[in-house]
């Protein structure tokens, strides 16, 4: 089936049998197409006067979504000290939890077998499978020292036609269906420098090439759909390297930008600005939830507001920082001068210096 062909006997599916300019309208495509791909649907018994057949229904079959994969194992470290204290995933912004936001869009689109990748605090995340049905649980038990090139070979059992989602990203409109005519990777498109991951089309608008920094562009940015012969290929990549180790520390985006030209197509879908979002910060939260610039729910900030005598909308600019004395650190600001925030080795409490005091 081409594209055009499986854009428009979805929109049947969807919406019915409608003029060939209705249908133009909720295809973007030309009458005449619509017109020509309308007799050749009657001609194979893929529709009829009243809409799709049991035909079309057979026919779209193989691009039904099977499920959604959401990964919420990891530790979020540059979200520091909010996912010191509760996983990204399950913050509250705007008014919902964020997975619980995610999974209905999903529920909403018709997808709904959704498998859940926990690692890090995963207990805080069990209350989902009881709120929320179809919901699968794995545990990816390497999650502290393996990237997520591994909590997606822990799901491998499940991924097939899959969508492929983080924890935390915000949908500002649903971007999920239930039938997807083949692979794509979410994007948006930029004009100004960055250090994001940059996909290059080919001619067909998939992905040719992958490279990390530029200055303009389609960067990487929400969701992805595996289809079958994707998720088939990437899973046999995964499974090789069990043994080898090559991609422990890597995301599934790096096997992506070494092997494009050698994976089954995977096309660019460009979002409008506004409509996807990802937060790599308390900063960039703050931005987009003002709710958290004067109480960002974190006990830890409010600690360091009392101890420095200043107010919370006073401190930001958060960064982890690894390997100090085996604890757990981050840097910060507090009216403009730096801090260290270092969690002492015996765990009862942490200490607060200026950064001139190291």
């Amino acid at each position: 089936m081409t594209k055009d062909e499986f854009t428009l006997l979805y929109a049947i599916r969807r919406c019915g049998m409608q003029s060939s300019g209705r249908l133009g309208e909720e295809t973007g495509m030309p009458d005449e197409t619509v017109s020509r791909l309308l007799e050749r649907f009657r001609g194979a018994g893929l529709t009829d006067e009243n809409g799709i057949t049991g035909a079309g229904v057979e026919a779209l079959a193989p691009y039904r979504v099977d499920n959604a994969v959401i990964m919420a194992a990891g530790l979020s470290s540059r979200f520091v000290p909010l996912s010191l204290e509760k996983p990204k995933g399950l913050l509250n912004v705007k008014g919902e939890v964020l997975i619980e936001r995610q999974i209905e869009q999903l529920h909403e689109a018709g997808v709904q077998k959704i498998v859940l990748i926990l690692g890090y605090r995963s207990e805080d995340f069990l209350y989902l499978a009881d709120k929320y049905e179809g919901i699968t649980i794995v545990v990816n038990p390497l999650y502290d020292v393996k990237n997520n090139t591994y909590t997606l070979y822990c799901a491998k059992d499940h991924i097939r036609n899959s969508y492929i989602c983080s924890s935390d990203d915000y949908f500002a409109v649903n971007p999920f269906t239930d039938h997807v005519y083949r692979s794509y990777y979410a994007a948006i498109r930029t004009a100004e420098p960055t250090n994001e991951w940059y996909m290059t089309p080919d001619e067909n608008g998939c992905i040719r090439s992958v490279t990390i920094g530029g200055t303009e562009g389609d960067i990487m940015l929400g969701h992805v759909y595996w289809d079958h012969a994707f998720s088939a290929a990437m899973l046999s990549i995964l499974e090789a390297d069990q043994s080898v180790g090559q991609y422990d520390q890597a995301l599934w985006e790096t096997i992506l930008m070494e092997r494009a030209a050698s994976l089954p197509p995977m096309e660019i879908r460009v979002y409008p600005d506004g409509s996807i979002f990802e937060f790599d910060s308390l900063d960039e939260l703050r931005a987009f939830d003002p709710r958290y610039v004067d109480e960002p729910q974190s006990r830890i900030i409010k600690e360091i507001a009392d101890r420095l005598g200043c107010e919370q909308r006073e401190i930001a600019g958060f960064r982890p920082v690894k390997n100090v004395s085996d604890a757990v650190a981050f840097t910060f600001t507090a009216k403009g001068k730096p801090y260290l925030w270092k969690r002492r080795n015996d765990r009862t409490g942490a200490d607060v210096v200026p950064v001139e005091a190291e």
